[in-house]
């Protein structure tokens, strides 16, 4: 599996909007009081237009994350979030203005942006190039055993990495083979280093792309996306990056912003259960699809990034 690494001061910018925006956790306060007034502006004016502002920040992320322009990123999101098609290219232009502001403010905080962020990846890079090839042949192996299919990592995977808003995030699109993340200088967990979250990234692109192109049923993609939390903490485990005692899913799954507590706890007793049945694991996700579906509060088990 290759990785492209490319800094991305668009995405940075998007993703630290989509941040405030949202009303979730920032780690920089100075980038916040920049972006709270444009934001904040923009979100009236979505609301104002029965948009529905989630769905909106979430679809403008993805747009920007495959290098759509933002003008054309915003139509799209409006679109997707309930814009009236008569309506949308008026309502665009001033959406897009209020984008404008912000992708201006955080520049403005960050004004050699691209030449840091690829400074702010070398860490992570480098233990990439140190652990990641061998943890993705431990998670071949406990997938498909010894007899991985030819093309599982075949496709190149564009890493973009972002601004660190959040204090750890990232989010991928398999049907464009790319993966973001914020580029941490350091883990902030030492339980479950920051390279992990890149292998979990990768592998979610792996299973996806596979399942598309070989049988078109993504119907198990939400318990195959769980079930690669615990996958790659087992190949952590098995190099002796984190300790084998007991893997932190639960902690996994908090930093990587991807479940809830309760789901956390099934997929971690599914994992236990299952390694005591020699069968191949894409065989056994159904029982965890059932797990999940009587569990309540699973409604929301997955990050949309």
């Amino acid at each position: 599996m290759k990785i492209r690494w490319v800094p991305h001061p668009e995405l940075s910018a998007a993703h630290a909007a989509y941040v405030v925006a949202t009303g979730a956790r920032c780690i920089d306060d100075k980038a916040e009081q920049v972006l709270v007034q444009p934001v904040t502006e923009l979100n009236n004016r979505l609301l104002a237009s029965s948009i529905d502002v989630g769905q909106f920040w979430r679809q403008y992320l993805l747009e920007i994350m495959a290098d759509v322009g933002m003008e054309q990123a915003c139509e799209t999101a409006l679109l997707s979030s309930g814009g009236n098609e008569m309506q949308v290219e008026q309502t665009s232009k001033a959406i897009a203005n209020r984008l404008g502001d912000a992708r201006l403010a955080f520049m403005g905080r960050f004004p050699k942006l691209s030449e840091q962020l690829d400074l702010r990846a070398r860490p992570l890079r480098e233990r990439w190039e140190t652990f990641g090839p061998g943890l993705l042949c431990e998670i071949g192996k406990q997938v498909w055993g010894n007899s991985p299919p030819s093309d599982w990592w075949q496709p190149p995977v564009t890493a973009l990495t972002v601004q660190p808003i959040r204090g750890g995030d990232g989010g991928c699109d398999a049907l464009q083979s790319r993966i973001w993340f914020e580029a941490m200088l350091t883990d902030v967990d030492s339980r479950v280093p920051e390279v992990l979250r890149v292998v979990w990234l990768v592998t979610r692109v792996a299973i996806e792309s596979h399942a598309r192109q070989n049988s078109g049923d993504l119907r198990l993609m939400v318990p195959w996306s769980l079930v690669c939390v615990p996958l790659v903490l087992s190949a952590a485990a098995q190099l002796e990056l984190i300790s084998a005692d007991s893997l932190p899913v639960s902690k996994a799954m908090e930093m990587w912003q991807f479940g809830d507590a309760r789901t956390a706890k099934t997929v971690s007793q599914w994992w236990i259960e299952q390694q005591q049945d020699n069968g191949p694991l894409p065989a056994k996700l159904r029982q965890l699809e059932e797990r999940l579906q009587s569990t309540a509060g699973t409604e929301r088990v997955a990050d949309p990034k």
